[in-house]
Formats: C-alpha cells, structure tokens, sequence
C-alpha cells in the first residue's frame, strides 16, 4: 500500500504541472491525476511521472472532482495540490515525519500565494495533508473546504511547517479577473441554495477583484457581521471596507473599519500600514508613525518565518520603509527618519548588494541638494516604482536646483506618463517659472485620462481663477459634484467655489 498519494485534478495545466510535480516526485509514493478535459500536453507530462491518471467529466463542481480524486486515491496518507504549486524543499523532511505515523490527523500547511504586480503575497493556513478515510469528503462548488468533514470524523488538525509556493495568482490584472469571474458564478449559485458566511467572503473577495466596490461592500458586510466567520477572515472584511472608504476620502468610516479589524486581529502588518495612512489623512502623525513601526516590524517576523497566523498578508518592505521616510519628512522627525533610512540601507544591502548600495548614494545626494551625474540620474530613475515614487518627488521638490528638478521630474513623467502626483509636482514647478500655460496643458492632460482625484482637480481650479479663465471652471466643479458628493469636506469646497464664479 503506497504510504503518501498525491491528489490533485488538472485542466490545460503544461505551463505549471511539471514543476509541481518534480517538487514531489522524491516524497509521494503515488500520484493521482484527474484530468477534467484538458486539451494540450498535461496528460502527456503526468505520464513522465508515472501518475495514474483518471478522466472526469467537469459538473461545476470543484468537490465533486477533488472527491472522485480521493476515491481513487489508495495512500494511507493524502496530500492534495494544485498544478501551479510547489511544495518547498525545506519541507521534504518534515513531511516525511509526520507521514512516519498513523492516526486520525490532519495537518494545516502553509500557502504562500505570490503576486509581484500587487506587491501583496500573501500565507494562508490550509489542511493539505491527512490521514486517508473513505469518509472524508470535499465540500464546496469553488474553494472546496475539508475541515468540516475532518471534524466531523473526529480528526485532529494539527500545525505544520509544510510550505507550498502558489505561483497561480502571479499573473496580470486581467488574468485575476478571468479567475475571479470563473468562480463568481458558481459561488453566487452556490449562495442562492445555501447562505453561509464563508461563501458570502468569497463571493466579496471575487466582486472586489473585478473592481465592484458596491457588491464587495455589500457582501463583506455580510460576511463580517456573521457570528460563523472565523476572526481572521472577519478581520479581512473589516480591513477590505476601510480600504474602500480610505479610497473615497471618508476619513470616518476607514477609521471605523481598521479598528474593528486591529481587535480582531491584531498581527496583520497590512492593517497596521492602512491604519498608519489613515491617521497620516487625519493630521495625527503620532500614531501614523507607531502603526507605520509596527506594521514594518510585524512584516519583518513574517518574512523570517515567524508570526503566521491563518490568513497572513505579507507586504514588500520597501512599501512600508518608504512610507515611513515620507511620513517622518512631513513630521520634520528626524529620529523617525533615521530609523527608517537604515532600514532602507539594511533591506537594499540584503537584497541587492552593489546596486543597493547604489541606490541609498543617490538619495543621500539628493537630500543634501546635490547634483546628480547622467548615471546617477539613471540609478534614479531605474529605482523609481510604485512604492519609491512618492518620496523621490517629496526629496526632489526639496532642491533648490529648479532646472535639475524639473529634468528629474520629467524623466519620471516619460515612465509614468499618467501618474497624478509628478504632473502635480511638475504643474508647480512650472507655475514657480511664470509658465503657467505648460502647468495647465499638463494637468488638464492628467484629467482627459480620467483620473479625477479631488487634488489635481482643485489645483487646475487655483490655476484657472489665476490665469482669468473662469469658463473652464463650472465643467469641473460638475466633475467634482459627480464624483465626491458623499465627502463633506469637498462638498464643502466646492460650496465656497461657487459662491467665487462670475454668475
């Protein structure tokens, strides 16, 4: 009888199935492939493997072809993975521990799921291995759950420090929106025949991919005010409805959210770094700078491997660090400062050495106002992203050198031709130069590209009454009625706008 079966169901999987299974091949001692009508090479590489490979014909139903893959599944032992994981090789030998015995045990693994483009990787606590039980069943149309039937059958579920590489979410906007509209339908289908918590978070997290705001509110409200969801993911809903008000400039209602979610858990760096932005938008720089700190410290435990708990989300420290530095700018802290500028030195000599190296010369020119040579001006350049731009473009307004600032400028502009805040920052400059009719071309070119935050909207507005063009006024102010009539503050501004126009 084969000690270890690896479970798994595949459609269309050549891109990822050979890694994953050569992740394996020296651990499991059976493979078993149920392939749901796949119409490439994925049959072909499961051969390689020696898989016994198994056809099922696709119902909408993810459990129902995970359980046909365990009836046929003949491991005293179960580990079931998707094609575009892996499982870490630091985890063979723990693996080969815990199969050492035989008991109504299951193990919580770790998941880390990679998403370079959204600087959002993020571990979950999943049961990947247990002990084989013909009762043991999936449940579930999409994001098939076992625990309950673990529970059910009086199974043990213990922790681990197995880990799987989920590299399938490393893909572009559109592709996560592919997958999110997959499972959107059969999660809302699901719903309609049985309301539960769980489904109701799911069903939030997939509207939230596809950007409907109005329908994640909805169901993550649902979801986090259900006394059956477990804290952790309650804490997400929480987190996930500040973030949307933080978006839409309600400063009450982010503030409300994050500290629901900080009681409920109180270890998320990401909810800590939303914290810290929101009291950054309230004036309090006190606690900006304290939840900044935490959240830095907490992600820096995550990443040395300490810290997890069942839904972790892990950000790219040079998010936070950079955040911190602004913050510390705009504070005039100097410790603040320094502490965070040698975490910046720390986290580039880690990760990059020569070039880090490099990078942390540049800015250190940069906040003593010196001049840069053509190289450096390209290190500056390469370096800028979106987590670094903000604070080169608060260092660099800082220069007295207005001609280097605007070249600088300039050269941002060209790799990020619709970012708001460097056509904010190059509109100023030059309206410093007396040539306001570039600062206009430039910010009314920001707004032909629909982006109609409320800052660049009001600046085009001082720029206008500064320049006598009072026609071009009203179409604004409609464009911020339209979009910001649920925040006071603005509608309170554009009240005292109106009252300034020629009637």
């Amino acid at each position: 009888m084969p000690k270890l079966t690896l479970s798994m169901i595949v459609k269309n999987e050549e891109k990822y199935l050979r890694e994953c299974l050569n992740s394996v091949k020296d651990v499991v001692d059976e493979i078993v492939l149920v392939d749901t009508g796949s119409t490439d090479n994925t049959i072909k590489i499961a051969e390689e493997y020696g898989a016994k490979i198994f056809n099922f014909d696709w119902v909408n139903d993810f459990s129902a072809a995970r359980n046909y893959a365990l009836s046929k599944s003949s491991g005293e032992w179960i580990l079931y993975l998707d094609a575009d994981e892996r499982l870490d090789n630091n985890s063979v030998a723990e693996l080969r521990k815990i199969i050492s015995r035989n008991s109504l045990v299951a193990y919580n693994c770790t998941v880390k799921n990679y998403d370079t483009e959204g600087s959002r990787d993020n571990s979950l606590q999943y049961t990947r291995l247990f002990f084989n039980s013909p009762a043991i069943t999936f449940h579930g149309k999409v994001h098939e759950q076992i625990e309950s039937s673990l529970i059910e059958n009086n199974y043990r579920i213990l922790s681990s420090n197995v880990l799987i590489h989920h590299i399938g979410y490393d893909v572009s906007i559109d592709e996560k929106r592919k997958k999110a509209l997959r499972n959107l339908s059969l999660l809302e289908e699901e719903y309609r025949i049985k309301q539960s918590a769980y489904g109701a978070f799911q069903i939030a997290q997939s509207y939230n991919v596809l950007d409907d705001k109005l329908n994640a509110r909805k169901y993550f409200v649902i979801a986090g005010e259900s006394t059956y969801l477990e804290a952790s993911l309650k804490a997400q809903c929480y987190a996930a409805l500040s973030l949307m008000a933080h978006s839409e400039n309600d400063v009450l209602g982010s503030e409300k959210y994050i500290q629901i979610s900080l009681k409920l858990e109180p270890n998320q760096p990401f909810t800590y770094l939303l914290a810290s932005k929101i009291s950054l938008r309230r004036g309090d720089y006190a606690n900006a700078d304290l939840n900044c700190k935490t959240a830095h410290q907490l992600n820096q435990k995550i990443i040395s491997g300490k810290g997890h708990s069942k839904v972790t989300i892990i950000l790219d420290p040079e998010e936070v660090i950079y955040f911190g530095l602004i913050m510390a700018i705009q504070n005039n802290n100097e410790s603040s400062f320094n502490y965070f500028f040698r975490e910046l030195s720390s986290f580039y000599n880690k990760k990059e050495y020569k070039q880090g190296g490099l990078k942390i010369s540049v800015l250190q020119k940069l906040l003593n106002s010196s001049t840069l040579n053509l190289s450096e001006e390209k290190i500056f350049v390469d370096m800028a992203n979106k987590n670094t731009l903000n604070f080169l473009l608060l260092v660099i307004t800082n220069d007295p050198d207005r001609q280097q600032v605007i070249k600088l400028t300039n050269e941002l502009l060209n790799k990020f031709p619709t970012s708001i805040e460097i056509s904010k920052v190059l509109a100023k400059l030059f309206d410093e130069l007396g040539r306001s009719a570039e600062a206009i071309q430039i910010l009314e070119k920001t707004i032909e590209n629909n982006q109609y935050d409320p800052a660049i909207l009001f600046y085009l507005i001082s720029f206008y009454f500064k320049n006598g063009i009072s026609e071009k006024i009203s179409p604004i102010v409609t464009l911020l009625e339209n979009n910001y009539s649920n925040v006071p503050e603005i509608v309170d501004r554009i009240s005292k706008l109106k009252k300034m126009l020629p009637h």
